[in-house]
């Protein structure tokens, strides 16, 4: 078992996408759920990034909030969610640098 493994079925991008759609219109319970299936990936993405377990679990949760509040209005993210996180994790992993 990797890091990104799931202990249930995964969820498919157009289904992040919709729990994306419905955390945008203040569902909050759609945002945990669209975390609890992707943080394990993006977790492994920072990871990756910074070599550093500590590190990528700090940078998690500020990517988190950005994403909630970008999501804000919006009817979709600017891509598949999944994707739309990795870019956000990817500058955020930079940035610290």
């Amino acid at each position: 078992m990797t890091l990104t493994d799931s202990p249930r079925a995964a969820i498919g991008g157009a289904d992040l996408d919709a729990l994306l759609a419905r955390a945008a219109a203040g569902d909050c319970d759609a945002f945990v759920d669209f975390y609890d299936e992707t943080s394990p990936r993006v977790y492994a993405v920072l990871l990756t990034l910074t070599g550093d377990a500590d590190a990528a679990g700090s940078l998690l949760q500020g990517i988190y909030v950005e994403a909630w509040e970008r999501m804000r209005g919006r009817s979709a993210p600017p891509c598949p969610g999944l994707e739309w996180m990795s870019l956000i994790a990817h500058r955020h992993a930079a940035g610290r640098r």
